[in-house]
């Protein structure tokens, strides 16, 4: 087992602090740490908290989405200064260095610290009013939360499985105390991810929903862990892994394709609607007091707020003139024409932008996920790339997609923009950034050759500073 420098105490406690808007019961704050995690009545407001950290803008809430479209050629920084305050400029120009780079580190680590907290606690908590069941709920939660965790975290300071499995990966934490640890291969990260989910999949209860939330779709059930191990096994190059586990949660007939109709106003649902395609969401967190900065996606990707990340052509041209998804791109009166900013983070049916849930696991991707699967030579009996293809644009509006490798990913890109998936398939696929129509950024990051050091992200110098035996990326 490996230690991480961060105290568990303090952890907890920014956790529990970070929920107000996703427990319906507020956490109890002014107690110890062994008294909060010493029932099972703490221990599920400390898993409750743990999904806070998930908002974080360094995390779901802003950066590793955003930073994923700008990086890949999705989006880019408006050229209008009346349209901008500087934000993200960096990512869109691959200007990384070690004081200068994703701080997903440290928030990503406290969730791990915080899921942590409850998995190693759980032993001794079963009573008259508590059952083994009870327990195995909450310990499924956590692991799908630290598997999420050490899984984003990979993705953003390795290089890809796919292309280099035995480089340097991140360090795997499973007990929280203060310690130095190395860096785990990116092999060895994986295989506990998948450790985790699994373990996560054979302990929760098949019906099992978090009660006492706002938005039941913003903790982990059955159907999240297996469309994670599905992503995961696809991330591996696991092609019939991916499909079996796309083929569960397409199977299990607790979710429905969005319409066409349907697909512009989900996005700015205060919670996902039972029988849509939502499989997991991070539920954007309303503060007690206003944020006049604005960090959220929302701020960031509206013409109304910061509006420093918007559409490239490069993304818009992909979609057929009929493709409902075309419209989920708009402008400003003030605006010029080109600047088109995704509708996908407006706020919640607000006057302007505050917070938003943003989606992380949806039926969409379950699909190609199969698709691209079944193209690489799994078999899933009565599934075929044509259908599942088919799935996707039947409800868009889109024409039918010729199957191929080429197709099936140029169909992700379309129907997962702006959610944070395009980097990191180019990466898994060993496709270099090549933006050659609506470029405006630095010419050394125009086109990004691949394999080359700058796919993986500068461990921050504050970590590499305090843990000697946290060796620094390649080319940093």
């Amino acid at each position: 087992m490996k230690q991480i420098i961060i105290y568990s105490l303090f952890a907890f406690a920014i956790g529990m602090t970070s929920c107000n808007d996703f427990l319906t019961e507020e956490p109890i704050l002014s107690q110890s740490n062994e008294l909060t995690l010493g029932s099972y009545d703490g221990l599920n407001k400390a898993t409750a908290a743990a999904y806070g950290y998930l908002y974080d803008d360094t995390w779901y809430g802003a950066g590793f989405v955003l930073s994923s479209e700008l990086r890949s050629g999705n989006a880019k920084n408006p050229t209008d200064t009346d349209f901008t305050s500087g934000r993200y400029i960096n990512e869109y120009g691959w200007s990384y260095s070690s004081s200068s780079t994703s701080y997903l580190w440290g928030y990503a680590y406290a969730a791990i610290a915080a899921a942590n907290n409850v998995i190693n606690n759980l032993e001794g908590k079963e009573t008259s009013d508590v059952t083994a069941a009870d327990l195995n709920n909450l310990r499924a939660e956590c692991l799908f939360i630290r598997a999420l965790s050490h899984f984003d975290l990979l993705r953003t300071y390795a290089q890809p499985y796919t292309h280099a499995p035995n480089s340097p990966g991140v360090p795997i934490v499973l007990i929280t105390e203060l310690g130095k640890p190395a860096r785990n291969t990116v092999s060895e990260v994986y295989d506990q991810i998948v450790a985790d989910l699994l373990e996560a999949e054979s302990k929760m209860q098949d019906d099992y929903k978090r009660s006492n939330v706002t938005d039941v779709f913003a903790a982990a059930t059955k159907p999240a862990i297996q469309g994670l191990l599905s992503r995961v096994y696809l991330y591996m190059g696991e092609w019939q892994k991916a499909a079996d586990y796309a083929t569960k949660v397409i199977n299990s007939g607790k979710f429905n394709m969005f319409t066409a109709d349907e697909l512009p106003y989900i996005w700015t649902q205060n919670t996902a609607s039972a029988g849509g395609e939502v499989i997991f969401e991070i539920f954007g967190l309303l503060s007690n007091e206003y944020n006049p900065y604005w960090e959220e996606i929302s701020g960031m990707t509206t013409p109304f707020g910061y509006a420093d990340v918007m559409s490239s052509a490069d993304l818009r041209n992909l979609y057929e003139d009929d493709d409902v998804r075309l419209s989920l791109f708009e402008s400003d009166p003030d605006a010029p024409e080109d600047h088109l900013w995704t509708t996908k983070y407006w706020g919640k049916a607000t006057e302007r932008p505050t917070y938003n849930n943003i989606i992380v696991l949806r039926l969409s991707e379950m699909y190609l996920n199969r698709a691209e699967a079944l193209f690489r030579g799994a078999s899933i009996a009565g599934a075929s790339v044509a259908s599942d293809l088919l799935a996707i644009t039947s409800n868009r509006g889109a024409s039918p997609v010729t199957p191929s490798l080429a197709g099936i990913l140029t169909e992700r890109r379309k129907e997962l923009a702006f959610e944070g998936h395009i980097l990191y398939d180019m990466a898994r696929n060993g496709m270099a950034v090549n933006r050659t129509v609506d470029y405006d950024g630095p010419s050394t990051a125009q086109y990004i050759e691949f394999p080359s050091f700058r796919w993986a992200l500068p461990i921050p110098l504050s970590e590499i500073n305090a843990n000697p035996n946290c060796i620094q990326n390649e080319g940093y």
